[in-house]
């Protein structure tokens, strides 16, 4: 949650900062060439200076200040949460960085005897120093009313985020109240507080105008009906032994929990110390943490969506007139949206070509008998709901690319666990649905394994399996058997 959120936040926050400061670069090589030189210090400066003499500075200026303002402890995402002045911060970092940049200038020129060095792209020997002092200036510049652009859309964006992270609380007495309080003064942590599970009874019907869901034992099937991205305990009075049940349910359906004391001794989630506030808080991941690699994922499947969206837009408008062609009337729907759980529960819309003839779920309930799957999911052969161009359609998954634009908002990705509709989450073991922890994807284990082959329970299993053992190199095989599983039709109904 507020770790993702601050790893997130920072590193984007330096990638941001490195291409701004290699534009500081750039602005002040074109001040000096065009500006100072020509018209202020005509004497004093020479002639125009190629880029190429500064190509060393568009390298080394944006590694060494980020690592100044690091160390200034700019990154921190707590200082932009509580609007700290930042421009200080800014200022001395870029001045350390120039002097920094001085030196190397200096100590690489004392070696440019040689020829390599004098011909070198990225010797310093040329280039102009005048551009170096040039740069702290734009750079402090840039960089600060960066500063204060952010600052100001995370303030008036904050009511936007607010709900973002659906949060229940277990607790009562004092501790409570200082949570909430904390909560409701870091509007920018993006935290919805959906209510409270009282663990001792004594508690009103809100507190601190957040309402009372009920007691402990109501907290379980509070979170199989509604979405709940995290559980936080903070018990004043119950004995901590008496909540281990409420940890283990909530483990085993992949929701986050988090509490004060390390007592609960987890068998899938990973606990991890972090603090809100002055709170101490032990966090139980039963997915992976945000972490470099989940960021690349994340950014590699929007690219990809929107790159596979313009490329496969003429398989898209061909799919769209061969569906109209064979309808039943012109009226009838290309596409069909079907409400589906997203990531920890979440509804969202999951969008298909339409393979099926209108007003097929209402059929549904006469086909039950043939069903050929098993569990509360339904697969049959020969479905004679199916139109024609639908089976073609499902033989070559091609009605599932209209998902490409899930991907592209974020509600899916290109590989994860299937995306259930709510009506088989409710029919689920309370250990399969830990499959709704990791967003749900177009493909996955279970496609690529046998499909509708394979019984329900092996299918749920598989995808607990890749969230167990989720990496970059999983999904690229993945990515690669689904090209051979689509050629094939392997599995496919």
């Amino acid at each position: 949650m507020l770790k993702e959120r601050q790893y997130i936040f920072s590193r984007v926050n330096a990638l941001a900062d490195a291409a701004l400061i290699a534009c500081s670069v750039a602005i002040a090589h074109w001040l000096r060439d065009n500006i100072i030189a020509p018209y202020v210090f005509p004497r004093l400066l020479r002639g125009i200076s190629p880029i190429e003499d500064s190509l060393w500075l568009l390298l080394a200026a944006p590694l060494i200040t980020i690592y100044f303002l690091s160390k200034q402890g700019y990154y921190d995402a707590v200082l932009w949460k509580a609007r700290k002045p930042l421009f200080g911060k800014v200022v001395l970092s870029v001045f350390k960085a120039t002097v920094a940049l001085v030196v190397i200038a200096f100590f690489l020129q004392s070696n440019s005897g040689s020829s390599v060095s004098q011909n070198a792209l990225l010797s310093p020997e040329k280039t102009s120093r005048s551009v170096i002092l040039i740069f702290p200036v734009i750079a402090a510049l840039i960089i600060g009313a960066k500063t204060a652009l952010v600052q100001a859309i995370l303030e008036k964006w904050r009511d936007l985020t607010r709900s973002k992270q659906a949060v229940v609380l277990v607790g009562s007495g004092e501790s409570l109240r200082k949570f909430i309080r904390v909560i409701h003064s870091h509007p920018w942590w993006g935290l919805s507080i959906l209510g409270i599970v009282d663990d001792t009874g004594r508690e009103a019907k809100a507190v601190e105008g957040v309402r009372v869901i009920g007691s402990l034992k109501t907290l379980i099937p509070f979170i199989e009906r509604t979405p709940v991205d995290e559980v936080i305990f903070l018990p004043e009075s119950v004995a901590l032994a008496q909540l281990t049940p409420y940890f283990e349910q909530c483990e085993e359906m992949g929701v986050r929990t988090r509490l004060s004391l390390n007592f609960f001794r987890p068998s899938i989630a990973r606990p991890v110390l972090d603090a809100i506030d002055d709170i101490p808080i032990v966090s139980y991941f039963p997915t992976r943490e945000m972490n470099a690699a989940l960021m690349f994922k994340y950014a590699f499947d929007r690219v990809a969506a929107l790159v596979l969206l313009i490329l496969l837009s003429p398989v898209f408008l061909i799919t769209a007139i061969l569906i109209k062609l064979t309808s039943e009337s012109w009226r009838d729907p290309i596409f069909y949206g079907q409400t589906r759980c997203g990531l920890n529960g979440k509804p969202f819309t999951c969008w298909k070509f339409r393979s099926m003839k209108v007003g097929a779920e209402k059929e549904l309930d006469k086909l039950r008998e043939k069903n050929v799957m098993g569990g509360p999911v339904f697969k049959m052969k020969d479905d004679p709901r199916i139109t024609p161009i639908g089976r073609f359609l499902r033989k070559t998954s091609i009605d599932e690319l209209p998902q490409l634009w899930n991907v592209l908002k974020g509600e899916m990705s290109l590989v994860g666990p299937r995306p259930p509709i709510p009506a088989e989450v409710e029919k689920y073991d309370r250990w399969q649905r830990r499959r709704l922890s990791m967003k749900p994807g177009i493909t996955c284990l279970w496609q690529v394994s046998g499909r509708n082959k394979l019984p329900f329970d092996v299918w749920m299993k598989l995808d607990l399996d890749y969230i167990d053992n989720w990496s970059l190199w999983l999904d690229f095989k993945i990515l690669l058997k689904t090209i051979y599983v689509v050629a094939t039709g392997y599995g496919a109904m």
